[in-house]
């Protein structure tokens, strides 16, 4: 996949948005993301894993990148929103 987003991307800011609504503090939050996104290059370089995510390569480096940007950026939104009461 040569994308820089994907629909998957939604679901890396909708985590965020979740994360940062629950309260979960942002250093882990992020680890989290980043551990994430470690496993699923793993996953992703055996036929296995392909299969599991359906697709027939690990993600490019930017993608890695904009999905974890989007995560902070949901994480964000969703803690201002809990000090917007």
């Amino acid at each position: 996949n040569l994308a820089w987003v994907d629909p998957w991307s939604v679901v890396h800011f909708a985590a965020g948005l979740a994360a940062g609504l629950v309260n979960i503090p942002r250093d882990v939050g992020m680890g989290l993301a980043v551990g994430y996104e470690l496993a699923e290059q793993l996953v992703e370089r055996d036929d296995r894993g392909q299969r599991l995510f359906d697709t027939t390569a690990p993600e490019i480096v930017p993608n890695v990148l904009v999905d974890l940007a989007l995560f902070a950026a949901g994480q964000y939104l969703g803690r201002r929103w809990n000090r917007s009461d």
